[in-house]
């Protein structure tokens, strides 16, 4: 018995020996392998957002609605934080303003943002019905009622807004001026759209979200196309997008369209043709996305990305050829 406890303890001490010397080799023999990320056709990534600093209470939180201003300025909805982040162009933190509640400049969950070019800030608030008004420097202006606002957009002097059901058009100051749709899925109408953008000739393109599909409508309101189409359910196989959701447009009317569910980023012209699919493989790697909501354009091709589920805001650079 006592040599067969020998022979084991021997037995033990080979092994401890070999796996020390397969570590040694793994860490100092072997050349090192340096991590590569992962290229992305189409996307390079700049820098990422995380927050203003490295504390639990300074980072994202499932960033929602993003915007830039003319000095390129970023605008983040910090969305379950009820706040919003204002960086320079190259990601350093400027300011912060917003709090949650119910009260007059106060949010609950906020969702979209916008700036118009004299630098006033619209943020909506689906879940208490309105949209408030903020200066330059985040300081509360007013607020006016919409019901279920969702996503804002600035262009031609109007504040453009997606509804749960409908598109509204106001002044600057809050005043409505027109409204198009209703709540379907015919042509013109709408469900829960997530994006829009105005192209420069007045035409607007509204990520119809929950019907799949994109459509256009000049600037009267009439439909002038539409890509994909409403599916049997929510959880269809076929579907031309996975989940269309943000949405932006260029200096050349190209459509940049997050597609949540696909991961990815459509890029199409301003008459509905697909030029590139950009992405497609969920990730936390730099250029990749899980469940992104929102994309707003800069310049130069640089585009700002809510990567809403891996709580970030990504800034790239989009080629289509």
């Amino acid at each position: 018995m006592k040599k067969q406890h020998f022979l084991i303890i021997v037995l033990i001490i080979l092994l401890l020996i070999l796996a020390a010397l397969l570590y040694l080799y793994l860490t100092l023999v072997r050349p090192s392998q340096r991590v590569v990320t992962p290229e992305i056709k189409g996307i390079k990534h700049l820098f990422s957002i995380y927050g203003y600093g490295d504390k639990p209470d300074q980072l994202l939180s499932r960033p929602h609605g993003v915007a830039v201003d003319k000095k390129g300025n970023i605008y983040v909805v910090d969305q379950y934080n009820d706040r919003i982040l204002v960086f320079n162009k190259k990601g350093k933190s400027l300011f912060k303003f917003g709090e949650r509640g119910n009260g007059p400049g106060q949010f609950t969950r906020p969702m979209g943002i916008a700036v118009s070019p004299k630098g006033r800030i619209y943020v909506t608030d689906r879940l208490q019905s309105k949209v408030l008004i903020f200066d330059s420097k985040g300081k509360f202006i007013k607020e006016f009622k919409v019901m279920m606002p969702l996503i804002p957009r600035v262009a031609h002097n109007k504040l453009y807004i997606t509804t749960y059901g409908y598109v509204v058009i106001y002044d600057l100051d809050g005043n409505e001026l027109s409204k198009w749709g209703r709540r379907g899925r015919d042509k013109g109408e709408f469900d829960f759209p997530n994006g829009i953008a105005i192209g420069k000739e007045g035409n607007v393109y509204v990520s119809d979200s929950n019907n799949l599909r994109l459509q256009a409508l000049d600037k009267n309101g009439e439909v002038l196309w539409v890509v994909g189409k409403p599916p049997k359910d929510i959880w269809a196989l076929e579907r031309r997008f996975g989940l269309p959701a943000g949405l932006a447009i260029d200096e050349n009317q190209k459509l940049y369209l997050v597609d949540a569910f696909h991961y990815s980023i459509r890029v199409l012209t301003n008459r509905g043709k697909e030029l590139a699919n950009l992405g497609g493989e969920p990730g936390d790697k730099p250029g990749q996305f899980y469940y992104a909501a929102d994309i707003a354009y800069a310049s130069n091709g640089v585009f700002i990305v809510s990567d809403k589920y891996n709580d970030r805001v990504q800034v790239i650079r989009i080629t289509v050829e």
